[in-house]
Formats: C-alpha cells, structure tokens, sequence
C-alpha cells in the first residue's frame, strides 16, 4: 500500500530514474523504482517546494490498453555492432522482466512521448555492471491508465 497514487502523470517525470525489477501479471506492467523513485514536479498537490523532488521507493504499472503484452508492448534494444552498425533486437515482455529481475539490468528511463491513441513512448538505457555496460532501449505502449505510486517525498537529504 502507498500513500500517494497518482493517474494524472502530468506533474511526475520518469527521466533519469532507473527501475531494478519489474512484472507482468493480468495486462499490467509494473516496474519498481527501490530507491531513489521518480521525480514529482514542483506543479503536483503532493509537492510544498518550488522544486522537482524524488520519491522514495515507488512503482509505476502501466495498465495496457487490450492487456496483451503481444499487441500493446514492444520493447527494441538497440546492440552496436560496431562503429557503423547497430542492430535492433526486439524482446518480449518476459524477456524484459527477466531482464531486470535477474539484477542484470537496470532500466533508466530518459524521455517520455505522447503519440497517437493512448501511445506513449519511452526512451531507456539498460544499464549493466558488464560490458556493455548501457544500451539504448525503446518501449512502446498502448495504455489505458499509468499509476504512479509512492509514499514520501524527499528533496536529495536523506536523514
């Protein structure tokens, strides 16, 4: 249970917040934040600063449109080959949360795009201890609803 849930998202930002696990169950993707969360805007109810502030740990499911990760989720990670080749691989859902799950990968999520009916689009970097140690991802999703969730704010000062 959190405190705060929030459907809007206009006021929240994913950028540079780096998800370690994730699931799929009954056409959610959830991805967990353990850390350092994600941003809320200085514009949200839940924010008193005039500044951007993390969350603590939190998640973020998105609930996808038809609930089939087949038709509402595809998921490009892009391998350098070399200096002038670079092979899009596309993975499935479970390939993705094994992924993270495996404590492998981290996803940081960098840029959001609102596209055409209920699309959104999101830029990541896996991010591994290993070589290669980030490759560049893409996530489309075709959502009914995004829940953001969390319980406390912080402003960077952790006690």
């Amino acid at each position: 249970m959190y405190k705060h849930y929030d459907k809007d998202g206009a006021a929240i930002s994913l950028h540079d917040s780096s998800a370690e696990k994730a699931t799929f169950e009954n056409g959610v993707l959830t991805f967990y934040f353990p850390q350092d969360g994600f941003w809320v805007l200085s514009e949200h109810e839940a924010n008193s600063t005039v500044e951007p502030v993390r969350t603590d740990a939190s998640e973020v499911r998105f609930h996808l449109l038809y609930e089939d990760a087949e038709d509402d989720l595809k998921c490009y990670v892009f391998d350098k080959k070399s200096a002038r080749k670079t092979v899009r691989k596309e993975w499935t859902v479970s390939e993705l949360v094994t992924a993270l799950n495996s404590g492998k990968y981290r996803l940081e999520f960098l840029y959001r795009y609102v596209g055409g009916y209920k699309e959104q689009v999101f830029t990541c970097e896996l991010l591994s201890d290993k070589k290669p140690y980030h490759r560049e991802c893409q996530l489309w999703l075709s959502v009914r609803d995004v829940t953001y969730c969390w319980n406390e704010l912080w402003d960077g000062e952790k006690n």
